[in-house]
């Protein structure tokens, strides 16, 4: 998982033009808004007409957006009302499917819901700080996960100080995912 720029650095760096800031814009937020044209129902197809339309939005609306933070639900209720409009002039919602004719790989909720997830983690992993992004990155996102002897020599730590550092750095991500009012 690449380390991710603050959303209100990457909306000054895309006011000002910078073309990578608008490709790691995309990149952290596409699968936002791809699970939510795919969850109001649209097909893949659409949610990919959907998918572009809300950046080429974006880009027209960029300075308007008061609060760079704001961005996220900014792209959820852009994405919904974009789809919701796609969906009623090209009539293309996914049709419901007799049970014994579905395929066996995951619905596209499913799917939807565990893109929400890891965007979720995308966005808690960017408010670590790089030491515990690092640590949680060793236990969570390595194949195999590191053991704690190897990560004591990666961090410069002593092996016995790891498992409450990881245990600190667990709590920081969780709480960075909780839900703001």
């Amino acid at each position: 998982m690449g380390s991710q720029v603050d959303v209100k650095t990457l909306v000054a760096q895309c006011r000002e033009g910078d073309e990578g800031a608008w490709k790691d814009l995309v990149s952290q937020y596409e699968n936002l808004v791809f699970s939510t044209a795919l969850q109001t129902g649209l097909d893949q197809d659409a949610a990919v007409d959907v998918f572009q339309q809300v950046w080429v939005e974006l880009h027209r609306s960029l300075f308007r957006i008061k609060d760079p933070q704001a961005l996220p639900r900014w792209l959820i209720v852009t994405t919904r009302r974009i789809s919701y409009r796609q969906a009623v002039t090209s009539g293309r919602w996914v049709r419901d499917l007799r049970e014994d004719l579905v395929d066996p790989t995951p619905r596209a909720d499913e799917v939807v819901s565990l893109l929400e997830l890891r965007q979720q983690i995308q966005d808690g992993m960017a408010g670590l700080d790089p030491r515990c992004r690092r640590v949680v990155e060793l236990f969570f996102f390595t194949e195999p996960p590191t053991s704690y002897q190897d990560a004591s020599t990666e961090l410069g730590l002593a092996e016995d100080s790891i498992g409450s550092l990881k245990s600190r750095c667990l709590d920081r991500l969780r709480k960075s995912m909780e839900v703001k009012p």
